[in-house]
């Protein structure tokens, strides 16, 4: 990436240059890097992210592959492939399912990515805007942070990306027919392992883009080969025969799939109905905005040049990662059920016109007006600091409330020296763009967020993410319930998966999901399972049998307030409970406690009574 700039050239040559195969090397080294550092440490597992690990501990354990396995139940609405890839890393690293195990297939497949944004953007626009593509996308927010994380979303982008790339390049140019069919059968399967990694999305995610692509540049010509027979085949291959015995052991599976999926879709599914207002419609712009900072502020000139005329690009490649990008961002705003993660199979082609478009900006040969790059330079200057200062005075105090576990004189020492790293680094690199040495400020910039995170993922992300209420009652599970009672131990709800991971104590919940599904005949309704679920728990309650019921403390005070007036209805009564023991950090309403029919063992029954309100209370 010299000063010299050399021209982009639209059918590349076979073999990069050496200077190119010296900035690829270096780019997949420094992934290894940045990708696998400190995969131990860092924030505390999210939600999303347990899921994935506690299921493959507990299939490891249990050494159960067919079913994926969690606190006990069978989750028949995920399909295994994330959870094989975490054992089997744990069987390769020779350890138990831990952070490592779980964190190491996305960063892999961050890995993949780059190395395949690299290969798509030299075909569609050359040599060095490959390089600017490559270090953007591994200096991304998105690969930067995802690659730390233990959910599925990733290692499913990856696949994806690798099915519609390989089936693009299939496409593009004048190719042997060997290489064309190889590429072809390389997309087929890699759809296929995507399906049973997190099916159904490939369906959409890599058929949408495609068909899309082929209608609009109408290549129906491509279809006239008997090689998609065996492609067909090779795509079924991988995660059809697990479907089929799933619905054979299961038959309510298709139920489950059907809720899942397209409830999900339609905002059926009752945790996704408030998912309907119109802000949510414009949630992937934010999110397509923050997985790509810094280099945010480019997305609109990137997009605007698929509209140009530039006979330095591939005007095919251009539009094929606009047709994927726009019809993804499309589908998932359509969608009802909406989370930042699913719109990461849409980011790659997005990172492609990035490249292109850095290419140009910080292109040597580029003249730029003096007063704009001086008034842009005082803007990074003092907007930069700026914003470090409010996330100081309001960001911190707020994630330190919602958090808990720490004070500020923890937080404050390790987010002034990121602050302080990040402010100086993009001001070097806004100097040097000044001073015409545009190619010196975009290594700047990429070494400043590089800088940033190595420092911050070790020594502030373990704080903000600390995850400190779950742990608390993680701890206070293990503690306080003695081990020949935790077989008693029942959620109300859907577990928070945190728990679980983080206390390894198994609690199914009150009625099983397969069961709850039954009861409704098939069709989820949160009002019936609420009803379902109460009714359960009275009669757990008024049995002999001891039981302890895991419940938030906003649900806990709902049904202490509601469940008496109505049993009075029908001229019944709670019967008397007893707290054992409540969760104190975070927000009270998001408080966890466990409580039973039966008094906890340093229960005293001179000083307080049983009671079915929820104030006074035993243990209250």
């Amino acid at each position: 990436m010299d000063n010299a700039s050399p021209t982009i050239e639209i059918a590349p040559a076979p073999w990069l240059s050496p200077s190119g195969w010296a900035w690829l090397i270096g780019l997949i080294g420094w992934c290894l890097l940045l990708f696998f550092h400190d995969l131990h440490g860092g924030a505390y597992f999210e939600p999303t992210d347990c899921w994935v690990a506690q299921t493959a501990r507990e299939m490891q354990e249990q050494d159960h592959w067919l079913i994926p396995q969690f606190s006990g139940e069978q989750r028949y609405q995920k399909s295994p492939g994330a959870y094989w890839a975490v054992m089997l890393g744990s069987k390769l690293l020779g350890r138990p399912v831990d952070e490592i195990a779980t964190r190491l297939p996305n960063a892999l497949s961050a890995t993949v990515m780059v190395f395949i944004i690299f290969v798509l953007t030299r075909r569609i626009a050359g040599e060095r805007a490959a390089i600017f593509a490559g270090y953007c996308a591994a200096s991304s927010a998105m690969l930067l942070y995802w690659s730390h994380r233990g959910a599925s979303d990733l290692g499913l982008a990856a696949l994806m990306t690798l099915s519609l790339a390989s089936l693009w390049l299939a496409t593009a140019g004048d190719r042997p027919r060997w290489q064309r069919n190889a590429l072809w059968m390389v997309g087929y399967f890699s759809a296929g392992l995507a399906m049973l990694y997190k099916m159904p999305m490939p369906l959409v995610c890599v058929g949408l883009p495609a068909f899309i692509y082929v209608l609009a540049r109408r290549q129906w010509s491509i279809f006239n080969s008997r090689w998609h027979l065996l492609g067909l085949a090779l795509f079924l291959l991988p995660w059809l025969p697990w479907a089929l015995a799933v619905l054979f052991s299961e038959p309510t599976a298709l139920a489950k799939w059907r809720v899942e999926f397209l409830d999900r879709f339609t905002g059926d599914l009752p945790n996704v109905e408030g998912q309907r207002r119109l802000a949510f419609h414009f949630i992937y712009l934010l999110t397509a905005a923050l997985f790509t900072l810094p280099y945010a502020l480019s997305l609109p000139q990137a997009l605007a040049r698929v509209f140009r005329r530039d006979g330095l690009v591939q005007r095919d490649g251009m539009w094929f990662m606009f047709i994927w990008f726009v019809s993804l961002l499309i589908f998932f705003t359509a969608s009802a059920g909406k989370e930042q993660r699913y719109l990461l199979p849409a980011m790659p082609p997005l990172f492609v016109l990035l490249g292109i478009e850095l290419a140009h900006f910080f292109d040597p040969r580029r003249q730029n007006h003096p007063s704009r790059v001086r008034w842009a330079c005082w803007a990074i200057w003092t907007l930069i600091p700026l914003g470090f200062i409010a996330g100081g005075i309001w960001g911190l105090p707020q994630r330190l409330s919602s958090e808990g576990g720490f004070i500020m004189g923890d937080i404050l020492p390790p987010y002034i020296i990121l602050a302080g790293l990040i402010s100086v680094g993009c001001a070097l690199a806004a100097w040097l763009f000044q001073r015409q040495q545009k190619n010196v400020s975009f290594i700047a910039l990429v070494s400043t967020v590089w800088l940033g995170w190595l420092w911050g993922w070790s020594t502030l992300l373990p704080l903000l993410v600390s995850q400190a209420p779950m742990r608390e009652f993680a701890d206070l599970l293990v503690r306080q319930v003695p081990a020949e009672q935790r077989a008693q131990l029942r959620w109300i709800g859907s577990q928070d998966s945190r728990v679980i991971w983080y206390s390894n104590v198994r609690i199914p919940r009150i009625v099983d999901q397969m069961e709850l599904l039954r009861r409704q005949g098939g069709q989820r309704s949160l009002q019936r399972e609420i009803h379902l679920v109460a009714e359960e728990m009275i009669t757990r309650l008024g049995s002999p049998e001891p039981i302890l019921l895991v419940i938030t403390r906003e649900d806990y005070d709902r049904f202490m307030r509601d469940a008496p007036a109505e049993l009075a209805k029908q001229n019944r009564t709670l019967p008397p409970t007893y707290i054992w023991f409540e969760s104190t950090l975070g927000s009270r309403k998001r408080h966890l406690l466990v409580f039973s029919n039966q008094p906890p063992p340093n229960y005293n029954n001179t000083t307080s009574v049983p009671s079915t309100t929820s104030a006074p209370h035993p243990a209250d």
